[in-house]
């Protein structure tokens, strides 16, 4: 079974968006998350393992097939596209589809912020199928060809991923795919996390500890800090204990009673101990930041 897909990018967008600034160029070509927008498209469509991708293309058609001369896609030209519908221009692509491939993944050029999971999930599905988010259908959409020779009414495939219903066109539509794209990028982005553990016969200090200190010194109230941190008042009392047990000399100044109630600072032991913790950890996430760097940056 093949399922190639489809991309509609015929229509001279430009001109019905001449008043936004933010459309001042040819939409497929216009700057997005480090890419153009066709070509992070194409790319996504290339991780999912989709070919063969065919362009549809009218206006601009040549400057188009400039910029994708590389990216090894199919051209198929619509010459009417000036006087065509989205549905006929749809119709068009599908039917020049028809002959290459079993199913297509169709995606409108003006609609680049899907997610592949998205996309993972309509390649699943056995009949025509429209992602939904939230009530509303969006793109991209999967249409098979087997066993018929129209286009059904997709089904409708629930999909957790509102980029399905960004179009740049829309006004804010560029503002809303970059934003959308940068929170995408921060949840999938392959990370390095670094953790400072000190140690004798066993764990006593690390970041929640650390944490807990802070906190205590910003309060001045052990209760504040517990509260803080979500933890029980009597949790905070052993690992404060713990690790005065282990190095041997106090953290807290304690004062106990009064109008005010009491109150705990850090001692001049407990800062000096607290900053060097500090600095190293930081030493350490740049050490580590420049190996992942090195050993992981084929995998980012």
């Amino acid at each position: 079974m093949k399922t190639g897909a489809l991309l509609l990018a015929s229509f001279n967008h430009e001109e019905e968006n001449k008043s936004s600034e933010e459309l001042s160029l040819f939409l497929p070509m216009y700057p997005l998350d480090g890419t153009t927008v066709i070509k992070r498209e194409i790319a996504a469509l290339r991780r999912a393992a989709i070919s063969p991708i065919v362009v549809l293309a009218g206006y601009q058609k040549e400057i188009l097939k400039n910029h994708l001369s590389h990216n090894h896609v199919l051209f198929a030209e619509d010459g009417e596209y000036m006087d065509k519908s989205p549905q006929k221009a749809l119709k068009t692509g599908l039917e020049i589809c028809r002959q290459h491939m079993d199913r297509v993944v169709v995606v409108p050029v003006e609609y680049p912020a899907f997610s592949p999971k998205t996309l993972q999930m309509l390649l699943e599905c056995r009949q025509d199928t429209a992602p939904v988010y939230n009530g509303q259908a969006g793109w991209p959409r999967l249409y098979d060809f087997r066993k018929k020779n129209t286009v059904s009414e997709p089904d409708k495939l629930p999909a957790e991923d509102p980029g399905i219903l960004i179009s740049l066109l829309e006004p804010d539509g560029i503002q809303q795919a970059r934003s959308h794209l940068k929170i995408q990028r921060s949840i999938n982005e392959l990370r390095c996390k670094t953790k400072v553990v000190l140690t004798r016969e066993e764990d006593f200090f690390g970041p929640g500890v650390w944490r807990l200190l802070k906190y205590i010194d910003e309060t001045g109230s052990i209760q504040a800090a517990a509260a803080k941190m979500q933890m029980s008042y009597s949790k905070s009392w052993k690992m404060v204990n713990k690790v005065e047990k282990e190095m041997g000399f106090p953290f807290l100044n304690r004062c106990n009673g009064g109008k005010s109630g009491g109150s705990s600072t850090l001692t001049e032991d407990g800062r000096l101990f607290m900053e060097r913790y500090h600095a190293m950890m930081k030493d350490m996430e740049r050490i580590s930041q420049n190996f992942f760097d090195t050993y992981f940056s084929d995998f980012q």
